[in-house]
């Protein structure tokens, strides 16, 4: 298998309008918050995408979806502060989309959409929290849906970062860095089973928290993380709820092809066929009710702690070797 850097620092690596390497550990804007890129700032190579063999997109970094970030650090007067992140065109965009979609409503403005970000959710008699990304208010008045926390999570990691690591190195030291050197195909993978194992605790525990509460969660994935979960859930039969009193929705974000590639970042949009309106107490339920059961497993062969084997036949029959 093998994939393509598709953006390095917000620019598209599939027009030929040459993107200049960033020197590790500059101070360089981020293009989709407000606030430097954390990559560059850590010295890592700053890949916002990369693309699978078919053109899929799959994002790599955590701030190319949709950042959460409330704060930077500027320095006023020789002093350093911190201040509160606006929110940049790109986010602003996305939710937009989200909102316009799960609201149901085209005629959505931006004064009408409230969102909270990094919202703290304290677990009790337990020394945990977690954080949402977003809690977003409708403050239309119009339509029935209103509380809502919304998780991103646009993509994650690839197998043999240190190929890409070191073809961007690579590249990032010649004479004449073009782009079409840059995105030649690289040895790695996708793995979006690590992407939803992260997230699987923290979707349950918030899901659970919201439901408890009245509200409704929202997950925003990338397309390729939305195909790995429609696997999982595509034969449970759950109950389209879009019209109805729904309280989760998983939606998947895709390139948008239909504008002309040009330099910067490639346009996304929620894809209308990857979206998913059900109950959350009926898809935790699916997903904590799976398999079947398998008495072979406690069945065959066992080494004991002495070192001698045993065999365990059907209806728990004991051979001794």
């Amino acid at each position: 298998m093998a994939v393509r850097i598709a953006e390095y620092l917000g620019q598209r690596t599939d027009v030929d309008t040459p993107i200049e390497p960033v020197k590790k550990g500059a101070l360089v804007q981020c293009p989709f918050m407000d606030r430097a890129c954390d990559k560059v700032s850590k010295k890592i190579h700053p890949v916002c995408s990369v693309r699978k063999q078919d053109d899929t997109i799959w994002i790599v970094c955590e701030h190319r979806l949709c950042s959460t970030r409330q704060k930077k650090t500027v320095v006023f007067e020789g002093n350093t502060r911190q201040i509160d992140n606006i929110l940049v065109e790109h986010q602003k965009d996305v939710l937009r989309q989200v909102a316009k979609l799960i609201y149901q409503d085209e005629q959505l403005l931006d004064s009408e959409i409230g969102i909270k970000r990094e919202v703290n959710i304290p677990l009790p008699d337990s020394d945990n929290s977690y954080h949402a990304d977003y809690v977003m208010r409708n403050f239309s008045g119009r339509g029935r849906v209103d509380e809502v926390l919304l998780e991103m999570q646009g993509g994650g990691e690839t197998s043999s970062t240190g190929a890409i690591t070191r073809h961007i190195a690579a590249w990032s030291e010649l004479d004449n860095p073009t782009n079409e050197i840059l995105r030649q195909p690289v040895p790695a993978n996708t793995i979006e089973t690590n992407a939803w194992r992260r997230q699987q605790e923290q979707f349950l525990v918030k899901g659970n928290v919201v439901d408890q509460t009245g509200g409704k969660i929202v997950f925003a994935v990338g397309s390729l993380l939305y195909d790995y979960l429609h696997k999982r859930f595509r034969n449970a039969n759950l109950r389209d709820l879009k019209s109805h009193n729904w309280t989760l929705c998983i939606l998947a974000f895709k390139e948008n092809t239909e504008i002309e590639a040009q330099p910067g970042p490639i346009p996304l949009e929620i894809d209308k066929t990857k979206t998913l309106f059900t109950n959350y107490s009926t898809f935790v339920r699916f997903l904590t009710d799976q398999g079947a059961p398998r008495p072979e497993l406690f069945e065959g062969d066992f080494l004991k702690l002495d070192n001698t084997k045993v065999i365990i036949a059907p209806n728990n029959h004991l051979l001794d070797l």
